[in-house]
């Protein structure tokens, strides 16, 4: 027969069970919240997806001859009813050239420097310049991919036990994902400029 402590115990230990059942299955239940709008959130994805395919795809089979597309925007060349002009390709005489011009204020500034005297071998580190050359060049940044790394915090309340966890963005929905950005990108080198997957892969890889 149990002992008046021992029921309290036995009583204490069974209410302690309950309650950690009670919170796992409140755990379980955010968790299957969660997924579900997760899933929600990608089922929507997937349709703006389809939807810009079938635009890019749209786009590709227009020209010309069947929009309001100027012909020189075709990408297949149709046959043109331009006759020869009989001049040499090229700019014509007297066609007025335009080029780049220098900027005051450059990103960057290399300065090429002059250590020793060609004719003599004398040092002129200490030499000033008498002229400075310059030449400019115009060119694009180094493209590189950046990673950013998304952390949620999970916290369990100290009152209640409630196992409670922030929200990551709409479109962080995998452990590792290209951005919508580089997606978008693919996409259209894909569907616009018709590159193949395997050198869109190959290139987002190196």
């Amino acid at each position: 027969m149990l002992t008046v402590q021992q029921a309290v115990f036995t009583v204490e230990s069974f209410i302690g069970k309950v309650q950690q059942q009670k919170q796992l299955i409140h755990q379980l239940v955010q968790e299957n919240e969660h997924l579900r709008q997760e899933n929600k959130q990608l089922r929507k994805e997937n349709e703006q997806l389809k939807y810009c395919v079938q635009e890019l795809e749209a786009r590709t089979k227009k020209n010309s001859s069947n929009s309001h597309l100027p012909p020189s925007s075709d990408r297949f060349h149709t046959h043109s009813s331009r006759q020869p002009s009989g001049n040499k390709p090229g700019g014509q005489e007297g066609h007025q050239g335009t080029t780049l011009h220098q900027v005051e204020h450059p990103h960057h500034r290399i300065v090429h420097r002059v250590h020793t005297c060609q004719g003599c071998g004398a040092s002129l580190r200490e030499v000033k310049p008498f002229k400075v050359d310059v030449r400019q060049v115009f060119d694009l940044p180094p493209v590189t991919i950046e990673v950013t790394q998304h952390e949620r915090e999970v916290k369990s309340c100290p009152h209640c036990r409630c196992v409670q966890q922030a929200e990551f963005p709409p479109h962080v929905t995998n452990h590792v994902q290209y951005g919508p950005r580089l997606t978008a990108l693919a996409v259209y080198l894909h569907h616009i400029q018709l590159i193949p997957y395997k050198r869109l892969s190959d290139t987002i890889e190196a």
